[in-house]
């Protein structure tokens, strides 16, 4: 789910090596490369932002704080990343990454420039991940010039195929992220009463979050008295006795996001509230057990090779690309989860592949990270929030946060 951001990261800033061990970093390297010479690419370029920096941080760690990052990935030899900020900061941006050759320059050709003289290299054929996507129009117009007469060729697909499946480390730091999120909404629960300014209990739960170490913190809310507006940031109305009070929260940490979405009530929930929650709860369960029943796991090599084709060319595909039952609910309602999203794949982005609809068309395959969500607001459709990560294991999907699915009442 797409969310507000600040222009500068204002978060926790460090590189903690005792959970993202360099080890883990250049093993990325490792793959990144063998993927460039199947392609016979001879220079990788990875850009990243304050807004998304999913790519860069696979292959670099580093976060940008605000404006934007390349990676200089050559075939052979040690990368280089350029960073677009004053010169000032390049001994503090060093500290964030594993990459030791840092350029902090203005233009992100004088750096590449600076890079590729620094390694003798006359690229041919350069490979690009978020680079046309996220740089703006007149530094890649500066890459082209600097880059005339190389072949460019789109790799972010590659790259988002490598960050499908997650590793240890990284299901590690998926899980803290879960856990500050959880210890946020708790703190929510204590203090929420009627009367409150949203902006006051919302500011609390940063201040969870932040002093447990995240870089950026996300919040939205919606409230069943305010049935026209979904969810938004924090305002400065008052909290009201009765109402449903839908809480969304994302966090990275250590690069890693994590989301939870929860519904409260301020007091004793109406019956039509507890029924609205009832059919988020049922949604939800649905969209556990269709995903579980569509993982897809490894076939084994004693198959023949008239079963594996049938395996591979028939039911697990056909099984993912089906549609997932929502149950009987009523068209606002379906409306509104669509519109939210049933969830989508979690990691260095807060939304990552693959996209989750009630029509699936990706594979779910064991060693992803989901979140899953069924989220609608409205006067017709009512309101209600449920958001959890899980991990898809070949048996099922193991849920990642400790917070049960209840409708709770606080406030009281």
């Amino acid at each position: 789910m797409d969310t507000l951001h600040t222009v500068l990261n204002r978060g926790c800033s460090i590189w903690d090596q005792t959970r993202m061990p360099e080890q883990e970093l250049r093993q990325r390297l490792d793959q990144v490369r063998a993927g460039m010479k199947e392609r016979n690419i001879d220079l990788l370029l990875v850009y990243g932002d304050s807004w998304k920096f999913g790519h860069l941080a696979y292959v670099s760690h580093f976060i940008p704080k605000n404006r934007g990052a390349l990676a200089v990935i050559p075939l052979e030899g040690e990368p280089a990343l350029v960073i677009q900020e004053p010169s000032r900061n390049n001994p503090f941006s060093s500290t964030l990454t594993w990459i030791k050759e840092t350029h902090s320059v203005g233009k992100f050709a004088q750096g590449l420039n600076e890079a590729l003289k620094a390694r003798n290299l006359n690229p041919k054929r350069v490979g690009l991940a978020a680079v046309e996507e996220q740089l703006n129009i007149r530094e890649w117009r500066e890459l082209e010039k600097l880059l005339e007469n190389v072949e460019w060729v789109n790799t972010g697909d590659y790259l988002s195929s490598l960050r499908l499946l997650k590793s240890p480390v990284e299901l590690s730091l998926i899980k803290e992220a879960t856990a500050i999120l959880e210890q946020a909404l708790a703190r929510f629960e204590k203090i929420a009463k009627p009367g409150q300014k949203e902006y006051q209990v919302m500011a609390e739960l940063e201040r969870e979050a932040r002093r447990r170490g995240v870089e950026d913190f996300r919040l939205l809310l919606a409230r069943s008295s305010m049935p026209k507006v979904g969810l938004r940031p924090a305002a400065d109305s008052a909290l009201q006795k009765g109402e449903a009070i839908l809480i969304f929260v994302a966090a990275s940490y250590q690069r890693y996001w994590a989301e939870l979405g929860k519904t409260f009530c301020l007091g004793r929930p109406s019956e039509k509230i507890a029924k609205d929650y009832e059919t988020a709860k049922d949604v939800f369960q649905r969209l556990v057990a269709g995903l579980s029943s569509r993982i897809q796991t490894s076939i084994p090599t004693s198959f023949l090779p008239r079963e594996r084709e049938r395996i591979e060319g028939g039911g697990l595909v056909e099984a993912s690309a089906s549609a997932l039952s929502l149950g009987e609910v009523s068209a606002p309602v379906r409306d509104s989860l669509e519109s939210y999203g049933l969830g989508n794949g979690l990691g260095l982005d807060l939304s990552e592949e693959p996209s989750l609809s009630s029509a699936i068309k990706d594979p779910i395959k064991a060693g992803m990270v989901l979140t899953l969500r069924t989220c609608f607001t409205g006067e017709q459709s009512g309101s209600a929030l449920i958001s959890r990560p899980y991990l898809v294991t070949e048996s099922g999907l193991e849920p990642l946060a400790r917070i049960d699915n209840k409708l709770a009442a606080i406030g009281e």
